[in-house]
């Protein structure tokens, strides 16, 4: 009796069927997971810049609507708005992020801040965004 070394043709489907099944499970929390380290990366450039106003404000008395003034630096790909209504009072940040759309992250410090915790980042979904919103 002479037997053949290797593999059959059925063994190799069903390996690949396996690998398959396998991968279709592991693609989607891939991808979550690379959401939620976007995500952090906003929470991270609001809390620099946050530290950043602090220093502006120490020397010239007010806050920085333009991040040129401040000495820090952005994530690649994710934006930074800063608005006031009283630059002496405080302001509120947005951070979105280019690769999280319809979604971001926000800071408000001083009055604007209210009812929140001043310096809290919330995240969530950018107002006039799609409504799927990714697990932070």
């Amino acid at each position: 009796m002479n037997r053949r070394k290797g593999f059959t043709f059925v063994e190799l489907l069903v390996v690949m069927l396996l690998i398959g099944a396998l991968s279709s499970l592991a693609v989607p929390r891939f991808r979550e997971y690379k959401t939620r380290a976007l995500i952090a990366a906003m929470q991270s450039d609001l809390a620099n810049l946050k530290i950043a106003e602090e220093e502006h404000w120490a020397e010239h008395l007010k806050y920085a609507t333009d991040t040129a003034l401040l000495e820090f630096r952005l994530t690649a790909q994710v934006n930074v708005a800063i608005t006031s209504q009283n630059v002496n009072g405080g302001y509120t940040a947005t951070a979105t992020h280019v690769n999280v759309p319809g979604y971001q992250c926000q800071m408000a410090m001083g009055p604007e801040a209210a009812p929140r915790e001043q310096g809290a980042v919330v995240c969530g979904a950018a107002s006039g965004g799609s409504s799927a919103i990714p697990t932070p």
